[in-house]
């Protein structure tokens, strides 16, 4: 039986090929559009506002470029809307210099009272200026590969470490990680962390690697691919 995502993503893909479906699905869609793109500025957006506009326009954007590779359609295209309003905010700002990712967002040591705003969000929130629109792009780049391994960019901070324990617990995997020889195509060979491997290299509870497995697989990518933005936001990055 084909399950929510699923249909969602169908429809995607015939609104695509169909001018007059696609209107249609921009027309239907409007209320979730709205929904998340207030999740993704962490702000309330009206149909008034020009963020409104912006994520309309990148909704419309993401259906022309969606494919089922990319994964679930509405991440994709909130990581579109996300690229499209730093966009936005870097043209109207003045402090064309200043670089206002949050350093948490990644470490996992941000309020417990946003943790349920995700990863992305976090970073939308406090980003208003990307130079060249490098990060943007990066973090676009990483939630496509990180789909191929059915993880949801967005959920990552539910899975980031927050006690400084295990803070350095997940320090030492990612350390072991890249030990000689490390297991970077082991991951992308089986799509699966290499769990075996790794607690033969290091003592450590299998329990943490099962709760964390999402997010030091998104570390091990960032830290192993094309990611010199995101990196610096990973403060135990395992290669120092």
């Amino acid at each position: 039986m084909e399950d929510e995502r699923e249909r969602e993503n169908r429809e995607a893909m015939d609104a695509a090929g169909d001018p007059v479906k696609k209107e249609q699905f921009l027309q239907k869609e409007q209320q979730h559009i709205l929904r998340l793109t207030r999740r993704i500025l962490g702000k309330n957006v009206s149909m008034s506002d020009d963020e409104w506009s912006i994520a309309l326009m990148a909704v419309n954007e993401a259906l022309g470029r969606y494919s089922l590779e990319k994964g679930n359609f509405w991440n994709y295209a909130a990581v579109v809307i996300q690229s499209r309003t730093y966009d936005y905010y870097r043209s109207a700002s003045k402090a064309s210099g200043e670089l206002l990712v949050r350093p948490d967002a990644f470490s996992g040591s941000s309020d417990e009272e946003s943790e349920d705003q995700g990863l992305a969000q976090e970073i939308a929130q406090k980003t208003a200026v990307v130079v060249d629109r490098g990060l943007a792009d990066e973090i676009e780049a990483l939630s496509e590969e990180l789909g191929g391994f059915e993880i949801d960019f967005f959920s990552l901070a539910e899975y980031a470490p927050k006690s400084e324990k295990t803070k350095k617990s997940c320090r030492d995997v990612l350390k072991a990680f890249f030990q000689p020889p490390p297991l970077t195509e082991e991951l992308k060979r089986t799509g699966n962390f290499p769990v075996k491997q790794l607690l033969s290299r290091l003592w450590v509870s299998r329990k943490l690697l099962d709760r964390h497995r999402k997010y030091l697989i998104a570390a091990a990518v960032i830290l192993a691919g094309d990611y010199p933005g995101l990196s610096e936001y990973l403060p135990y990055t395992g290669r120092d």
